[in-house]
C-alpha cells in the first residue's frame, strides 16, 4: 500500500519538476528581417540573459517615435573588451532584428554606432561575435 501512495505522488510530482519556469524560448537571429533603428541611451544594464548564456549587456533604448525598448548587446565580458561608453542620453544607431522575446517587443543588436564608432556584436548571418 505504501508503494502504490509513493508512485502515486511521484506520479503527481514529475509534471511539476519537468516544468523550466517557462523559459522564453531563445530564437534564431533573422538576418532577412533586419533593420536599422535610431534612438537615445535610457540606460545600460548587465543582467541574467539566455541569449548571451549568462550576464549580457542591454540597452534600454529610446526610439525616435517616442517608444522604449530592450536592446540586447552581448556577454557583459564581451562588450568591456569592446570598452564601450555609453551613457544616458547619447544618440545611437541600432542595426538588429526586432522581435518579441519574453512577451516584449526587443531588438537582438548586430552593430551599435556612436559618433564615429561602431560596435560589432555578430556576423552579417547572425552568428555572435562572443563565441569565437
Amino acid at each position: 500500500m505504501k508503494l502504490l501512495l509513493l508512485i502515486f505522488v511521484v506520479g503527481l510530482a514529475l509534471p511539476i519538476l519537468g516544468q523550466d519556469n517557462q523559459k522564453p524560448t531563445v530564437p534564431k537571429y533573422n538576418s532577412a528581417a533586419e533593420a536599422a533603428y535610431k534612438g537615445t541611451v535610457e540606460d545600460v544594464r548587465d543582467r541574467q540573459c539566455p541569449i548571451s548564456g549568462g550576464v549580457g549587456t542591454h540597452i534600454l533604448m529610446q526610439l525616435e517615435n517616442g517608444n522604449t525598448i530592450e536592446v540586447h548587446l552581448a556577454t557583459t565580458e564581451f562588450t568591456k573588451m569592446l570598452e564601450m561608453n555609453l551613457r544616458k542620453g547619447d544618440p545611437i544607431g541600432v542595426t538588429g532584428w526586432k522581435t518579441e522575446f519574453g512577451g516584449v517587443q526587443t531588438i537582438f543588436a548586430r552593430e551599435v554606432r556612436y559618433g564615429n564608432d561602431t560596435y560589432i556584436f555578430r556576423a552579417k548571418d547572425g552568428t555572435p561575435a562572443w563565441i569565437y
